[in-house]
């Protein structure tokens, strides 16, 4: 064989050698980069994953002293209240209709009490009767707070899907709304609609709440509701449903929740 010949063929030998190395290289460096990137991913779901569990943390104890400031307030305000004059009618020896006036404001402190009890643990949310609870709610809230609420379960409404954990997260944050319009709405009526999906809908639980009060700016709302909101948000979060507020100034505030019945979650 010719000297140049050969020389040819080692020198083509050597290119396919480096050929064959790039490309080996080059497969390994992007697989490298490809996994550094499913990393990086990761890492950065996982670290947003931490601080909206942290952020969420923070909404519960917020929400914890706010509620531990209301029953402070309402004991302090009703049942302490009537217990000091039950105390006053009785070292008056004279006092006429002394019975009468002692079981009537022992009945009172005996339904705040029974009403606060029941706000902090409602006893029937064990039954998985999610309907139930509902109209037991509607009517503390109208009998305490003298607002009308019209309640509309439309006929054949199925939520037999929901678990346990779904049921008290969706009446904690049907409460809250029902609670900040009390509070902040101002409203001469509040309206709650539970169906399941229209024709072209997804399937599951769709609950409607709104009222006719003053509405607010989302945006610039303030601490204490902007709270309540973000804690509502939260619950339908980590029960996998869907949660949306609209308000306008003078207009009043609408909130849709949804929970599909094709997934189910019992996060605690």
């Amino acid at each position: 064989m010719p000297i140049q010949t050969q020389n040819v063929n080692e020198l083509e030998k050597i290119l396919k050698n480096y050929t064959t190395y790039f490309i080996v290289f080059d497969i390994v460096f992007f697989l490298m980069l490809f996994i550094c990137i499913i990393l990086l991913i990761n890492f950065l779901k996982s670290k947003k994953n931490l601080q909206d569990t942290d952020e969420y943390i923070r909404f519960v104890i917020q929400g914890q002293e706010e509620e531990r400031e209301r029953i402070a307030r309402e004991l302090h305000d009703t049942v302490a209240q009537n217990i000091k004059y039950c105390k006053n009618i009785c070292e008056k020896e004279n006092s006429d209709h002394k019975l009468s006036k002692l079981s009537e404001l022992l009945s009172k402190s005996l339904v705040e009490i029974r009403s606060l009890s029941y706000n902090l643990s409602p006893p029937d949310i064990t039954k998985n009767d999610f309907f139930f609870c509902i109209r037991n709610l509607c009517e503390e809230f109208i009998g305490l707070e003298k607002i009308p609420i019209r309640l509309s379960i439309l006929e054949s409404t199925e939520a037999s899907f929901l678990s346990k954990n779904e049921i008290l997260n969706l009446y904690r944050i049907i409460q809250e709304s029902l609670t900040n319009i009390i509070k902040h709405a101002d409203a001469e009526e509040a309206v709650l609609m539970i169906r399941n999906e229209n024709k072209h809908e997804e399937k599951g639980l769709y609950i409607f709440i709104s009222d006719d009060g003053k509405g607010f700016d989302i945006e610039k709302t303030d601490r204490r509701r902007h709270y309540g909101i973000e804690g509502m948000k939260k619950r339908a979060s980590l029960i996998g449903a869907t949660f949306t507020i609209t308000s306008n100034i003078e207009e009043g505030t609408q909130i849709c929740i949804f929970k599909s019945s094709k997934t189910s979650t019992n996060t605690i």
